[in-house]
């Protein structure tokens, strides 16, 4: 039994327009649905309200990504980079930093799976593998 992993890397030739593009991008979704983005504004409003400002980042990230159909793996490479973070900071003796990374990375796998899973819901064909 033979397995093989390709990892495919995007080409940042250009790192100026990746990012102007990506903007871009958020923007046209922003201001072509502004229904959602209010709403997703309001919850989070009411999580600060009740939990504070981390609480009311995490989940205005959640629900962005959830009502706009964003790339749910930006916030995997969030909760890698948070994970990743996490030895080093121990090993500046940044203990209460390295807690709260890990606390981190913890809520964006979760973030990230619960948004592949709706992924999964709302476009099946993408997950079809009886065609490979």
């Amino acid at each position: 039994m033979e397995i093989t992993l390709k990892v495919q890397f995007p080409e940042f030739k250009r790192p100026k327009e990746f990012v102007k593009r990506v903007f871009l991008r958020v923007r046209n979704d922003v201001w072509s649905k502004p229904k959602r983005g209010v709403a997703a504004l309001v919850i989070a409003a009411v999580f600060f309200w009740m939990y504070g400002i981390g609480a009311a980042l995490l989940w205005l990230l959640f629900l962005l990504f959830l009502v706009y159909e964003w790339e749910n793996r930006i916030i995997g490479v969030f909760s890698l980079i948070s994970l990743v973070s996490c030895p080093i900071l121990l090993a500046l003796n940044q203990h209460d930093v390295a807690e709260t990374m890990a606390v981190y990375a913890y809520f964006f796998l979760v973030m990230t799976v619960a948004l592949q899973i709706v992924e999964y819901k709302r476009h099946p064909e993408r997950f079809d593998n009886s065609a490979t």
